[in-house]
């Protein structure tokens, strides 16, 4: 029997939910289609062996049968050969979770029986995870515990807890969770807006969480550290906890009505109208902001451009973020790996800039909300599109197209030129006065005009609405061609490849190591107990793991050290997987810019292209 990891990850999550579960959410717990996951459970009953079967269990949907000791057995063996994290975020979850909720020391055996997990499973999946690693104590005798204060506990389980899994090893939680659940959802979100309290719907789900979790620790005797910031309770929070209290019969403390109203203080904001009372933020991040801006101009040789609604949005997230820094909360971010890939330089500038210009460190889950601000700042223009005009007729007769594409392309279309037909049939001279013809939008009204050059779209005169589809859709396929001709030279000009092979992995060495033996220069970067692995000269700690199974190196040097450093980007190819911090990594890519040489929008997008998903193993082929 030979499985898939997401066939061990499907059976895996059904025998954690034996009641059956509904096709659409195993479906997108397995981040597949509906008809993917009915070919990959036809697959798996193919595999399988001693009568056991994954069947559809009517309205309950999937479900497994007759899985016996020895079957499960089997699949995590199998698993666990290949060092495969089935559920690598929610396995980590469940763990932190369930231990969130013990008081005292419980055994590996016994928490590995709660999570329907082996006792090796839950031992290398602490020793693969960071978060794992830094808050779970360890003790031979005593087995696991989290030691934390109980607010920073009801922090990590807003994120962290499922209540699907709680089923599992904490029935009694979940059953309590769903039921304070029902009651917040019919009341929160009319009291947000009733409130003119304008938050997104995730910032609202968040809370929910927090509130509800914060009743559930209270009601089982934990108790929250006394606590007092000195916040007026809102009336908003007053009419929660009045609905609350007289829905339930539950109440809160003191501490946890301060502790919740710095919660809800500083959740993200929606800009839709401030009153002149509540500017003082404005005034008091101005000067910051103007700090940011000379850092990046200093580090980057970069301008930070914002317009002044972009600048109050921005300034009101700083404004929040502050708020959750000194109360020490810090809010999820699931598409930190996307966002650090699809925004590399943006997220490099608010790692190197953002906390000395104002005096505070952005937590690293937040990092990349931060970037998109400033990925908004440096935004640029593509290079426009020529366009050529070759006529036969009057010339009085073509301005109109002229006038049309400088008003309906105002970005897409740079210079607009008129050339006689006579003039465009003789390459010589046609050479001579439009001499970028290759990478221009050619249009003309003459059919023999368009009979002799392919590249040209033959439009009508005095009709050029009808035709707008046409050409947008030609603009889009020279732009295209354009940059897969400059996306090819920069890779021949900047890229090398170096694979790592099997046996260099297989010789026990962790990323960092293996990092430091292929591209010798980077030795400085990792601390000696490599458990903070810095992606960068000015990016500190913070570390570029991505979401397409790649670990990212940028560096940015403010001179060179010797005259032949060239901007550069190596990208070591691993032969085979090497978990870090909770990811199967497959290759690493390590870029140097020298600022020196001012092509950092052109060298950074240049990243971003390589770091598309599949781009590194298309690139590999043609090396």
């Amino acid at each position: 029997m030979e499985l898939s990891n997401r066939q061990i990850y499907i059976i895996s999550y059904l025998l954690n939910h034996p009641e059956g579960m509904n096709a659409d959410h195993l479906a997108a717990k397995a981040g597949i289609s509906l008809r993917t996951l009915q070919t990959e459970i036809r697959d798996i009953n193919k595999s399988l062996e001693d009568g056991a079967a994954i069947i559809n269990a009517g309205k309950h949907g999937y479900a497994v049968q007759n899985f016996s000791e020895k079957a499960r057995e089997t699949i995590l063996a199998q698993a666990d050969d290949r060092q495969t994290m089935l559920m690598p975020e929610q396995r980590v979850n469940d763990i932190l979770s369930a231990l969130l909720f013990e008081k005292d020391y419980i055994s590996m055996e016994a928490l590995a029986g709660k999570l329907f997990m082996s006792k090796g499973t839950v031992f290398r999946t602490i020793e693969n995870s960071s978060v794992l690693k830094k808050l779970v104590t360890v003790n031979r005798t005593k087995g696991l515990i989290v030691e934390l204060p109980e607010f920073q506990k009801r922090q990590y389980l807003t994120k962290v807890f499922d209540r699907e899994s709680a089923e599992i090893y904490a029935p009694n939680v979940s059953a309590k969770y769903k039921g304070l659940d029902r009651i917040m959802r019919s009341y929160m979100a009319k009291l947000f807006v009733s409130h003119q309290y304008h938050v997104s719907g995730e910032s609202l789900r968040s809370f929910r969480r927090y509130m509800i979790l914060s009743l559930i620790r209270s009601s089982m005797g934990y108790t929250l550290e006394e606590m007092d910031h000195g916040l007026d309770i809102s009336s908003l929070m007053n009419e929660l906890m009045d609905i609350i209290h007289s829905v339930t019969g539950m109440t809160f403390t003191d501490s946890e009505k301060q502790d919740l109203q710095a919660k809800l203080n500083e959740l993200p904001a929606f800009l839709i109208e401030i009153p002149e009372t509540r500017k003082a933020w404005i005034t008091e991040w101005e000067p910051a902001y103007q700090r940011f801006r000379e850092c990046v101009r200093e580090t980057f040789g970069l301008e930070l451009s914002m317009k002044e609604d972009e600048k109050l949005r921005f300034l009101l997230h700083v404004y929040k973020l502050h708020q959750r820094a000194v109360y020490g909360h810090h809010i999820s971010n699931y598409y930190k790996r996307e966002i650090n890939r699809t925004y590399v330089l943006a997220t490099q500038i608010v790692v190197s800039c953002f906390e000395k210009a104002f005096g505070f460190k952005v937590p690293e889950t937040e990092v990349t909300f931060i970037a998109l601000y400033v990925a908004m700042a440096i935004r640029f223009r593509e290079k426009p599109v020529d366009c050529i005009i070759v006529t036969s007729k009057n010339p009085s007769l073509v301005w109109p197209m002229k006038q049309w594409m400088e008003e309906h392309f105002p970005n897409e279309v740079g210079r607009v030129t008129v050339v006689e037909h006579y003039l465009w049939l003789n390459k010589e001279l046609s050479r001579k006065y439009v001499p970028e013809q290759d990478n221009a939008l050619i249009l003309t009204a003459s059919a023999s005009m368009a009979l002799s050059c392919p590249e040209a779209v033959l439009v009508k005169l005095f009709a050029l609405d009808n035709e707008y589809e046409l050409i947008s859709r030609r603009l889009k396929e020279i732009k295209k061609r354009l940059k897969d001709r400059e996306l090819e030279e920069a890779i021949a000009r900047y890229v090398r490849f170096k694979t790592v092979s099997a046996e260099e992995i297989d010789t026990g060495m962790d990323l960092p190591e293996l990092i430091q033996k292929a591209v010798p220069e980077t030795a400085c970067l990792c601390q000696k107990n490599n458990e903070d692995f810095s992606g960068s000269e000015t990016s500190e700690s913070y570390e570029f793991v991505l979401d397409t199974d790649s670990f990212l190196l940028p560096r940015v040097h403010t001179r060179r050290t010797d005259p032949q450093d060239e901007n550069s980007i190596q990208i070591l190819y691993l032969e085979k997987p090497v978990l870090y911090r909770g990811t199967n990594i497959r290759s690493v890519v390590v870029t140097d810019y020298y600022t020196e040489t001012n092509e950092m929008i052109d060298f950074y997008n240049l990243i971003s292209e390589i770091l598309r998903p599949g781009k590194i193993d298309e690139l590999k082929t043609g090396f």
